[in-house]
């Protein structure tokens, strides 16, 4: 490990307690992607999660928790609902947006009427936060609109010149960001797609509404282009693939459902076709896709059903839109 990447000891998590409690910054692992880490209740650090990401301020962070009675504290409008939810999903990759009522700094929320709060499911995230004594606050760690780190080594890659340590907690075991489930109207929304599905959703709630995927709200990680290569990216349909591919005179790097043969000067980085396996190493795939140096990575379209997989074509679609 290098001097920044720490494995998450007793020791090493004090330490970065005590740079939470000081207004630093801290990589911290959980079960979607690594966050960036920061004492919620400082808005100097918070605003400083925004400058080293260059994030936009209008995007709002997730506040982490070790327990709902910390989320509890921070809207006045947790309920049984919420009760129930957390209960069956935390912690877990589920964030529920509520009203915070002035709970929470602007900083946290970009001056919005609503908090997003969840308790991840990583060991190292919990005792984290349990040791701090307070939620903390912690988008991706990459810069604003890339790709979400999966391993410590990611976070590096991204932030190479930062000084801010990062607990190594091994690979994450989702692979992508949480479900952000609206409770702030009558009727609950899912704002982003995630690791706890649709199907999973409605087995607890009557009604839950889901916005058409490629839509942007006011939520984390909803921006039209996100989860993005540096490498230009396009979604293509398993019945033209050979044949785009065969038409490509750049060199191509396809991403493919399964096994498939490519002549030079293009190559292939063989995806799981279950949609878990998929979401897991989808991150790390696009990665190794920018460090091949095709001049386009060509994604074959995964199956346009839900659960997990309406998820993977959210992230997708995203990071196949063009630059501005």
């Amino acid at each position: 490990m290098t001097a920044r990447c720490l494995e998450p000891t007793s020791a090493n998590i004090a330490m970065a307690v005590e740079r939470l409690l000081q207004g630093e910054l801290v990589g911290m692992p959980t079960e979607t992607v690594y966050g960036l880490a920061a004492d919620s209740r400082n808005e100097e650090a918070v605003r400083q999660v925004f400058i080293t990401k260059g994030r936009p301020i209008d995007n709002p962070l997730i506040v982490h928790v070790a327990q709902p009675e910390q989320a509890r504290e921070l809207s006045p409008d947790w309920n049984a609902t919420c009760d129930r939810l957390a209960e069956r999903f935390w912690p877990g990759p589920l964030t529920l947006v509520l009203r915070h009522g002035g709970r929470v700094n602007d900083y946290v929320t970009s001056g919005h009427p609503t908090v997003a709060l969840r308790s991840p499911a990583h060991d190292t995230a919990l005792e984290l936060i349990r040791a701090a004594g307070r939620p903390l606050v912690a988008p991706s760690a990459n810069r604003s609109g890339q790709l979400s780190p999966t391993t410590a080594a990611h976070v590096l890659d991204e932030f190479p010149a930062e000084a801010f340590p990062v607990l190594d907690g091994g690979p994450c075991s989702h692979g992508i960001e949480s479900t952000v489930l609206a409770l702030s109207d009558d009727v609950p929304v899912v704002l982003r797609p995630g690791a706890v599905t649709l199907a999973e959703l409605r087995e607890e709630l009557p009604r839950v509404e889901v916005p058409v995927i490629g839509e942007q709200v006011a939520a984390p990680g909803t921006s039209l282009r996100h989860y993005a290569p540096n490498t230009p990216a396009i979604l293509v349909r398993t019945d033209e693939l050979d044949e785009q591919l065969a038409e490509t005179e750049v060199p191509a790097v396809v991403l493919s459902l399964g096994f498939r043969e490519a002549s030079l000067p293009h190559q292939v980085i063989e995806m799981p076709e279950r949609a878990a396996d998929y979401a897991r190493g989808l991150y790390a795939a696009l990665r190794r896709a920018d460090l091949l140096g095709g001049a386009v990575i060509m994604i074959e379209m995964p199956p346009l059903t839900d659960g997990l997989w309406r998820a993977v074509n959210d992230r997708l679609r995203r990071a196949c839109v063009e630059r501005a």
